[in-house]
């Protein structure tokens, strides 16, 4: 599996880091969610190859969102985030289309480096493509790499409540401020969940410094400290 994730690192296009993929092998072959892994923003399908390969090993399906088009259009005041890491007064530019990697190329990269057996697509902006025909009954593993604050909170919004009990949301925006906020609104928490938002495990600074830009959440009231030890990578 390592051999094989280097490869995709050497190879694909990604936004993600090689530690990244050693974190999301630690958390899906240690959640006790139940359902499919489900992945939103796939870029060139580099993530995507690799959780192909966890998904086929654990035996569930990985369903990826993406418009295939990169980044939709944003209104002005979301064009840049404040990022936690550096010191730049705003960082990164949202601009429409960033990112952008087609349906075709993105299946060719699965196909050579991953698991395409595994995998299905759903095309589109998220606000238009979470939806309940799309979505399985429960998640066990949600990872979303979005940029954009509204992209985050239409993703968090649509899965959150899906994931099943000890189930994992990954995010790859934790370092970026506006984000933040949306994850941790009180009008998301207090008004449509009405519960007490869980630990966001490396907010604004990422699990490491190879991986500054994760986090992720676990789904569940009386989660074991055990438990969510056995998430992190120890070694």
């Amino acid at each position: 599996m390592v051999e094989r994730f280097e490869r995709i690192d050497r190879e694909v296009p990604t936004a993600t880091s090689p530690s990244d993929g050693l974190f999301f092998a630690e958390l899906v072959f240690n959640t006790r969610g139940q359902g499919p892994l489900l992945e939103c923003g796939c870029y060139a399908g580099a993530s995507s190859a690799k959780l192909s390969i966890l998904a086929k090993l654990v035996g569930c399906e990985l369903i990826v969102f993406d418009s295939f088009e990169g980044l939709p259009v944003a209104e002005p005041k979301e064009l840049r985030d404040h990022h936690c890491r550096e010191s730049d007064t705003w960082v990164k530019d949202w601009a429409a289309g960033r990112y952008a990697s087609g349906l075709e190329r993105v299946q060719a990269n699965i196909q050579t480096y991953g698991e395409i057996q595994v995998c299905r697509f759903v095309r589109g902006w998220f606000q238009e493509t979470l939806i309940e025909a799309n979505l399985p009954r429960q998640i066990a593993f949600a990872f979303a790499d979005v940029d954009l604050a509204t992209s985050a909170k239409d993703c968090f919004v649509a899965l959150w409540p899906r994931l099943s009990e000890g189930g994992i949301y990954v995010t790859h925006d934790t370092a970026y401020i506006k984000v933040l906020q949306e994850l941790y609104s009180p009008d998301l928490w207090q008004g449509r969940f009405k519960s007490t938002p869980p630990i966001l495990f490396g907010a604004g600074y990422g699990l490491s410094d190879t991986s500054p830009h994760l986090g992720y959440m676990v789904k569940g009231e009386r989660l074991s400290p055990e438990y969510l030890k056995s998430l992190t990578l120890s070694r």
